[in-house]
Order: C-alpha cells, then sequence, then structure tokens
C-alpha cells in the first residue's frame, strides 16, 4: 500500500516553510542595512580624518621658511606674479565663503570657506656656487627633491631669504646641479648673498576648498601656484574656519573670529567640517545635526556628521 503526504500535511510545510524563509530574508535585510550604515559611517570618518591631518600639516607650516620666524627675516619674492609675495601677513590668509578669493584652477568652488598657506614644504639641498645677489642662478648640491622647470623656490641662510621662479633646471651627471632663475619669470636681484650653508627648497601656496568633481560629488581640493587641483576627499558638504587671534603679541589665543582684521595675528585655525554618506537612503529619519553656530537639515536620507581640529600655526607660537 502507497502513503505520502496528503493535502493538508503539504500545505502545512509550505507554510512553514514560508515562515521560516520570510525569517530569513527579515534577517538578511536588516543586517544588510546594518552593513550599509556601518559601512557609510566608516567612509565618513576615514575621509574626515584624511582631510583633516591633510590640511593640519600644511597650516602647521604656515610661513616656513627653513629656520627662523619669517617675521625677523629679511624676504623678497623676485618671482613674477601670480606667484604672491612672500611674507608674514599672506603666509596663512582665509576667504569667508570664498569671497575675495580667485579661484587658479578649472574645478567650481562649491560651498564653504577657502583657505589658503604660503611656506616652504621640502627639505633643503645646500648652495654650492653662484652666491651673489647679481647672479641669475644657483647652483645646488643634487636634487633630491625634484626641482623642475616652473616650481617656485626660496633659498634662505636663516637671516634673508629670496623667493623666485626656476626657469631651467640642468640635468645629467654629476653632483652640481644648476638653477637658472632669468628675468623671463623674475624681476631684481636677490636680497640676500649666500655662502654654502644656505639652502634651497620647494616653496608654494595652497588653497584648500569644496569643488564639484566630475562625477557631480562635492570634494575637499587643493590647488596648487600651478594651478592644477587635487581631489584629497570626497562627500565634504562645507568647511566653515575660525581663526584663533593673539592680540597682545604673547604667543595665546586672546579672541576667535570668521573675519579677522589682522591675518598676522593668527596662531590657530579652527577647521569645522560637515561630512556626508557617500549613500542615500541610509536614514530612516530626517537628520539635523548642529553645524557652524546653527541647524543643518539634511535634504537627503544620508548621513551627516561633523568633525573639527583646532591647529596651532608653529611658526607664530614662542620658542619652547
Amino acid at each position: 500500500m502507497q502513503s505520502g503526504f496528503g493535502l493538508v500535511e503539504l500545505m502545512v510545510a509550505m507554510t512553514i516553510g514560508l515562515i521560516l524563509l520570510g525569517g530569513v530574508g527579515y534577517v538578511f535585510i536588516g543586517s544588510r542595512a546594518s552593513f550599509r550604515t556601518t559601512e557609510n559611517l566608516s567612509r565618513i570618518q576615514e575621509n574626515a580624518r584624511y582631510a583633516l591631518d591633510m590640511m593640519s600639516r600644511d597650516i602647521r607650516m604656515a610661513g616656513y621658511v627653513g629656520c627662523g620666524n619669517i617675521a625677523s627675516m629679511i624676504t623678497k619674492t623676485i618671482a613674477n606674479p601670480p606667484v604672491p609675495p612672500m611674507t608674514a601677513g599672506n603666509a596663512l590668509l582665509g576667504y569667508d565663503n570664498g569671497s575675495g578669493w580667485t579661484n587658479p584652477s578649472s574645478i567650481t568652488r562649491a560651498a564653504g570657506d577657502v583657505l589658503s598657506v604660503m611656506a616652504a614644504f621640502s627639505n633643503g639641498v645646500n648652495l654650492t656656487g653662484n652666491l651673489a645677489p647679481s647672479n641669475a642662478n644657483v647652483q645646488i648640491n643634487g636634487n633630491p627633491d625634484g626641482f623642475e622647470t616652473g616650481d617656485v623656490l626660496i633659498v634662505t641662510n636663516c637671516v634673508n631669504a629670496d623667493v623666485f621662479k626656476a626657469t631651467t633646471v640642468s640635468s645629467g651627471g654629476g653632483t652640481i646641479i644648476t638653477v637658472n632663475h632669468s628675468n623671463s619669470s623674475n624681476t631684481g636681484n636677490r636680497v640676500g648673498t649666500y655662502g654654502t650653508d644656505a639652502f634651497v627648497m620647494r616653496m608654494n601656496q595652497y588653497s584648500y576648498f569644496i569643488g564639484t568633481n566630475p562625477a557631480g560629488n562635492q570634494a575637499l581640493y587643493r590647488v596648487g601656484l600651478n594651478g592644477q587641483a587635487e581631489e584629497l576627499v570626497e562627500h565634504v558638504e562645507d568647511m566653515q574656519l575660525r581663526y584663533g587671534l593673539d592680540t597682545n603679541a604673547d604667543g595665546t589665543v586672546d579672541s576667535y573670529s570668521t573675519a579677522p582684521g589682522a591675518w598676522t595675528q593668527v596662531v590657530s585655525v579652527t577647521v569645522n567640517l560637515l561630512m556626508r554618506s557617500p549613500d542615500n537612503n541610509i536614514s530612516t529619519a530626517t537628520q539635523s545635526v548642529t553645524f557652524n553656530n546653527g541647524t543643518f537639515t539634511a535634504p537627503d536620507s544620508r548621513l551627516y556628521q561633523v568633525y573639527s581640529a583646532t591647529v596651532a600655526v608653529r611658526n607664530r607660537l614662542p620658542a619652547m
């Protein structure tokens, strides 16, 4: 006699199977949502850490000319515009919501403040010849930092400093490299008479701003004097800056401002970044965060977080 499942048993088995399948599906959907949230939060934190680290390193270097304090040195810029004069007053400049800033790049500024930092950003290479101010070139002991034609360089001996643009950089064998700074890109003679204790470094002015990248997302960019903007991190919604001012020259912050009247008084910079998640449809409710002394209400279902860092301008602090 043959036996098997009856219709009732089959329906019961199918019902139990559907319940189990629905439970598995529910767990999977919940796990996937949790994974997306965790992944997007990790991406936000990673981007914010990298952005603040990059900006902090450059802010600390503002006004650095190899040694000493730029305010106590005789510094002359013989490089022609658009290279700005290297002075204590423009070593660090901010532009509230980009007002007054000239964008040298092809990337459109999308939002937020702009910060410009000028300093020497390489190791020093000692001079070996052509040391008098009237010479249209200097000779250095090798080229470990890869100086190239068109680079903006600074030569200093900790008393005097000259900023010039390299019109040619010799190549080939030997350890003596000749860096020419002819009047096609420079005006006047150097101010300093340098010995072999002087050295040459690469100088630049980096401007940080939020621009729109080719994918249509807002990103933090850094652009130098060559006008070539490099994208640092994506999904930066806004950047607001606040400056700590030393108004009595005692080396400590006396007040804070978003638009200092005297940039030489700035001894610290607070960077506030509003970051957003790469993916949409993460948050289940409209998100609001406190940012820039106000409330930012999310226009979509992304995650938003605020990250801040206060950075001291080392070259304006008292020597320890």
